[in-house]
């Protein structure tokens, strides 16, 4: 009756309400109005960016930041599949802002202008898809060449000497003088191009940076220049952070507080006078800031960032970290394998080699060894050839030399020179369309390594700023059983691997200084470790690598075998093995054979007379 039917309203009256709003709620758009909407403005901007008018992509582009609209149409250019042409067309731009000879007034200003946004958009694109994804391997633009040389990624850090070594010396003094000067001597512009100045920034910066350490220039004289690099182009902040925060990874812990000092300077507001002082000063400013609290944060993170990749921790430290991690997962996990490329670029390849090989012969038991094997030949392939080369070179002939009858024994010897052995095919083989990489390890940077530059340095900004500055504090305060992985055989793979008749370097080289080394091991008349490891290093480069190791084997120094042969027992070494060591297709094969043979056969048969 009536009754109950207003009793039940009354108790549904709260959650008719509720659904009443959630009913409500789905009228507001959703993201995907929001996308939508964004395609216009994105076909808008393209169109915009294939004119020649410098004042319409000025107005245009520094409209993009303002409020999320910038994001928005990064989302769109990236669903269309127009990400892309959004990049090629934005370096173009950037490439068309360069400095017209004898251009001055207001046509120059915008120009800068143009140039700044254009740079700052490409920074911040590259910094969220990453280089990889979104330039070309060989551009040959301005920008495409400050990110391959200059620019600091997450994962993909750049040796600060090698960006010094692209500064020019006079334009670095020229620089120098003109950031020195007070802030009202700004106005006068300078020789140099506004890429030119982005490249020549870290000599500058270097140069400050030593004289603040040795207290030549004071705190106020650092903000200064600081505060003229910023007060120019946005860009060149950017710049100046990228060299900053390859400089902050190769120092010591203690040598961190002036660089990141710097780089808060230039994160430090600007006053409305400066703003209003500049052309679209503060959309321009808005993207810089992301840029440089980025790269800062990639390198120096917060405290309380509990997934970090870099670190400012010793670099055995962040080592022994993630090998824990990887211990304890028994694999490698994705980030465990981006830390291990940050440490490869940071240390190199013989520094990360030695450290992986110190972990495998730490295990003492068959299968601890076959797995962790497994997982140091994994990290090897993230930088084969170099990996390869240090391994030969660097880490196993002074390793068996030092540690001999300590660890390196059976079965630890064997488990070393597979792995040897299996880098040494995996160089040798190569895929069709598939290159490899290669890294320039960035070493650790030490005072003593600075010493030499240090007397020029100063000497060049004391004669810049001048002495009267005051010094002051920071301005901010068995052999079969051992099982390992598989190498595919030649007629399994003939489709994909194409096997070189000539070695290539470094490969070569390192060959050539391991079988140097295994002579020596050799040479003496007792059986060791070290004659052991060379047989075991041998014989499993023919069981395992078959016919591709043949440019290898070549190189074989001519007395090598008959050397082993008269340290080793003949039971060890057959017959099937002498004769795979040469190339019988050759007289000169079949006679290195038939001398080892033969030298073989009488010492055999030495031994079987001594018995009788």
């Amino acid at each position: 009756n009536d009754v109950h039917v207003k009793k039940f309203a009354s108790q549904r009256e709260a959650a008719s309400l509720l659904l009443k709003k959630c009913d409500n709620g789905q009228q507001t758009p959703s993201n995907i109005i929001f996308i939508k909407r964004a395609e216009v403005p994105l076909s808008g901007v393209l169109k915009t960016l294939c004119t020649n008018k410098v004042q319409d992509m000025v107005n245009v582009l520094c409209q993009v930041p303002v409020g999320n609209s910038f994001e928005l149409i990064l989302s769109v250019a990236t669903v269309d599949g127009r990400l892309k042409t959004f990049v090629s067309r934005l370096i173009q731009c950037n490439e068309n802002s360069k400095p017209v000879p004898a251009e001055l007034g207001k046509l120059c200003v915008t120009r800068s202008t143009l140039f700044d946004v254009s740079f700052l958009m490409l920074t911040s694109i590259v910094q969220t898809y990453g280089s990889d994804v979104v330039l070309s391997d060989r551009g040959d633009s301005f920008f495409e060449k400050w990110v391959r040389e200059c620019m600091v990624e997450r994962n993909k850090l750049k040796n600060p000497r090698q960006i010094l070594a692209l500064c020019d010396d006079s334009m670095v003094d020229e620089l120098l003088l003109s950031l020195s000067k007070p802030e009202a001597a700004q106005l006068k512009p300078c020789s140099l191009s506004w890429q030119e100045t982005c490249l020549n920034l870290p000599g500058v910066l270097h140069h400050v940076l030593i004289a603040w350490e040795q207290e030549t220039l004071s705190s106020a004289d650092v903000k200064n220049i600081l505060d003229n690099i910023k007060r120019r182009l946005f860009s060149f902040s950017v710049c100046a952070t990228s060299f900053l925060c390859a400089y902050m990874y190769s120092v010591r812990e203690t040598e961190l507080l002036k660089p990141l000092n710097m780089i808060q300077q230039f994160l430090a507001p600007l006053t409305s006078e400066e703003l209003s002082s500049q052309e679209y000063a503060k959309e321009r400013l808005a993207l810089s800031y992301p840029i440089i609290r980025k790269m800062q944060h990639d390198v120096h993170p917060a405290p309380s960032t509990k997934s970090r990749l870099i670190s400012h921790s010793p670099l055995i430290e962040q080592f022994r970290e993630v090998w824990k991690t990887v211990a304890e997962a028994g694999h490698l996990p994705v980030r465990a394998v981006q830390t291990l490329e940050s440490l490869l670029l940071a240390g190199g390849a013989a520094w990360l080699a030695t450290q992986l090989v110190e972990q495998l012969l730490t295990c003492k038991y068959i299968r601890d060894m076959s797995k962790t094997m497994d997982i140091v030949f994994a990290v090897m392939h993230l930088d084969i050839e170099k990996g390869t080369e240090a391994l030969l070179q660097y880490v196993v002939p002074p390793l068996m030399l030092r540690r001999q009858g300590e660890d390196i024994n059976e079965p630890q010897s064997l488990v070393l020179a597979r792995l040897c052995v299996y880098c040494v095919i995996s160089c040798l083989e190569t895929r069709s369309g598939v290159a490899c990489s290669s890294f320039s390890g960035l070493k650790k940077r030490s005072r003593s390594n600075d010493e030499e530059d240090q007397a020029t340095n100063v000497a060049k900004v004391r004669k810049v700023i001048g002495d009267g500055s005051e010094n002051s504090n920071d301005f901010t305060d068995n052999a079969g059983g051992l099982a390992g992985p598989r190498l595919a055989s030649p007629s399994s793979s003939t489709e994909l691997r194409a096997t070189p008749q000539t070695l290539k370097e470094p490969l070569q080289s390192s060959i050539q200084h391991i079988f140097s080394v295994f002579l020596q091991f050799v040479s003496g008349d007792e059986l060791s470790p070290k004659a052991v490891f060379v047989y075991q290093f041998i014989s499993l480069l023919v069981e395992c690598g078959g016919e591709r190791v043949a440019p290898v084997l070549r190189l074989l120094p001519a007395n090598l075998v008959q050397q082993l042969l008269k340290v080793l027992p003949t039971e060890d070494i057959r017959v099937g093995l002498i004769s795979r060591l040469y190339d019988l297709h050759v007289q000169g094969g079949r006679q290195a054979a038939v001398a080892d043979l033969c030298l073989w056969r009488n010492m055999q048969m030495a031994r079987h007379s001594i018995h009788l």
